[in-house]
């Protein structure tokens, strides 16, 4: 099917909620509007943090004024970032982001003075003051940025810091993206000459025809390739920086940084990450069970997420909004009616353009205004899951509304939950309705396949990436190095199950997560094992698990992410819980594929 027929073409966000387009005054005149305020917050309340002279109530005032600041610099800088994603060689818009980052970074300056003074205040001082009832919605957060104390630095220094971003770490981020943005592949597909983004020649991954598969992702890697000059060295770069930065604030390790803005700690993030490594004998068994319902002897990566049946399903824009608000509303009415809103209101963009950004997000919610979702959408049954996960991310940004806006995004540990049960909602719904054995195994192989990707794929980044921080300290890594390291790591997750052809040993440079987010990764795995564990909770208990599941979303970040799965009886230092995770595939997807395979004879 072709794109033009889809109906993504005609699913264009509206973002004039936040602003009329790139020139609109409005802009110019908040941008002016935040740095004032800053400015004359800063004024009121610095040295009297450090010193003590605040009350409960001036205190909250702070945290109220503080908070309508950054909600209107992230609006400004949402916009921005919208804008530059459907066309990312738009100068005016680059112009704008670049603008923000200016802004972000003097509103940060700013305001630094806060998270410093409040951990130079008195200990007694600050126990007696954040247990006042006026700050019960900005507890959890102060105490928060009380931990981070000895890893801050002076005013002065954070301010440096803040401000050689912008033409350090952020620059060379931005190199990155500009550069992988613009990345054009000419594919023959059935003999017509083709020039796709990104995103379009991924999809292609999913072809019937093994030679379209193998040849595409050649060549896509192979551009990756011809630029190592330039990505190699801006991933060594970014490696420098995190590891300098992490000496500068007496970080022990590199991934200490994520992990106390995660509020986990290494023992937890560990601990999931050996489990994992210890269960890809899924991987392998279910990839050799693939190549046997392919007929073929042996798979290569390119054939991973090869449609099972000769002439896979393809939807419209039409067929999966049925089919996610179907699923959506089967598990309970407020969920639908939330997800129905992004339809109708116009918070989505599901074109493929030249120069779209690939991939899909779904933004975090900011005071007064609401997520936007963007998809890639190809009409692959993937696409269909994509859906459903973005819009839970939505649906977590809906309901998270409630808080306060430092306690408004999901911990990072958590921001998945309701993305990844979004997908096994719409799994189980297509599932029920399915009468095919054929259809039945072809979700099966998907679902597999979607759930690798968040947890053994995501850990596999999360291992490649733990082992080049660590190395950056004594020499810069050559892409040799880097590639080599790769290949380790794909062998660690598919053993012999695969042939690994040479080229996907960089896999790494397409990973943006490692380049623009160090240790976001471990997240996606966190979340997938833990929706498992919440979706059996669902399955076993129904309605009851409901009010649980809610209150879990709308508890945002207020607090840490060991109390919030609390609420639903889940300890994550239990290695058992995480082993739970692995054995619900095996017994759910892994068996029952099996068994309709061996009846397929």
């Amino acid at each position: 099917m072709k794109a033009a027929k889809l109906g993504s073409e005609n699913v264009i966000w509206d973002l004039s909620a936040l602003y009329a387009s790139l020139d609109d005054p409005r802009i110019a005149r908040d941008m002016k509007a935040v740095r004032r305020d800053a400015a004359a917050l800063a004024a009121e309340y610095r040295g009297r943090v450090a010193a003590g002279k605040i009350s409960p109530a001036e205190l909250r005032k702070f945290m109220v004024e503080e908070e309508r600041i950054s909600s209107a610099t992230g609006r400004l800088g949402e916009y921005a970032e919208l804008m530059l994603t459907t066309d990312n060689l738009d100068e005016g818009a680059k112009s704008l982001v670049m603008k923000m980052q200016e802004l972000g970074s003097d509103i940060s300056n700013t305001l630094v003075f806060f998270p410093i003074e409040l951990g130079q205040m008195d200990e007694a001082l600050f126990t007696r003051l954040v247990a006042d009832k006026a700050l019960d919605n900005y507890r959890h957060y102060l105490l928060f940025l009380r931990k981070q104390r000895e890893h801050l630095l002076s005013e002065k220094e954070e301010m440096l810091l803040s401000k050689r971003d912008l033409t350090g770490k952020l620059a060379i981020q931005r190199i990155y993206q500009e550069l992988t943005s613009s990345f054009k592949f000419t594919v023959t597909v059935k003999g017509e000459r083709k020039v796709m983004n990104g995103a379009q020649i991924r999809s292609l991954r999913e072809s019937t025809d093994s030679r379209l598969r193998a040849r595409a992702m050649k060549q896509y890697f192979g551009k990756y390739a011809e630029n190592t000059l330039v990505i190699t060295n801006v991933f060594d770069t970014l490696l420098k920086d995190h590891q300098i930065e992490c000496e500068l604030r007496h970080v022990d390790e590199p991934m200490g940084m994520r992990n106390l803005e995660n509020e986990l700690d290494a023992e937890i993030v560990n601990t999931l990450s050996d489990v994992t490594r210890d269960n890809t004998d899924i991987v392998e068994r279910y990839y050799t069970l693939k190549a046997r319902l392919l007929n073929s002897k042996k798979l290569s990566l390119a054939d991973i997420y090869a449609p099972i049946c000769a002439k896979p399903h393809r939807y419209t824009w039409n067929d999966s909004k049925t089919i996610v608000l179907d699923a959506y509303a089967k598990f309970d009415q407020r969920a639908h009616d939330i997800i129905q809103q992004f339809f109708d209101k116009n918070w989505i963009d599901g074109r493929t353009l030249p120069n779209k950004t690939g991939g899909a997000f779904c933004t975090f919610n900011l005071p007064g205004a609401h997520p936007w979702v963007m998809l890639n959408f190809t009409g692959t049954s993937r696409d269909v899951e994509t859906m459903a996960h973005e819009l839970g991310h939505g649906m977590h940004g809906i309901l998270s509304a409630k808080q306060t806006a430092v306690n408004r995004d999901a911990i990072l540990p958590l921001a998945e939950v309701a993305s990844v049960f979004g997908e096994m909602l719409v799994t189980d719904y297509l599932l029920g309705r399915m009468k095919d054995p054929e259809e039945k195994i072809a979700l099966y192989c998907s679902k597999l396949e979607s759930a690798f990707a968040t947890t053994f794929r995501q850990n596999m980044f999360h291992r490649f990436e733990t082992r080049t921080h660590s190395l950056i300290a004594d020499h810069q890594l050559s892409t040799d190095e880097l590639r080599s390291i790769y290949h380790e790591e794909l062998v660690n997750m598919f053993g012999d199950s695969v042939t690994i052809p040479a080229h996907y040993d960089m896999e790494w440079a397409i990973v943006q997560h490692m380049f623009l987010w160090p240790f976001y990764v471990y997240a996606y795995n966190f979340a997938q094992l833990v929706v498992l564990s919440l979706y059996q909770k669902y399955l076993e208990e129904g309605e009851k698990f409901k009010p649980v599941y809610y209150r879990i979303l709308e508890t945002g970040s207020a607090m840490t992410p060991a109390e919030i799965l609390g609420l639903a009886g889940i300890d994550p230092r239990d290695k058992t819980f995480w082993q739970k995770g692995f054995d619900f595939m095996r017994t759910r997807w892994v068996e029952p594929l099996e068994k309709l395979a061996a009846d397929r004879k």
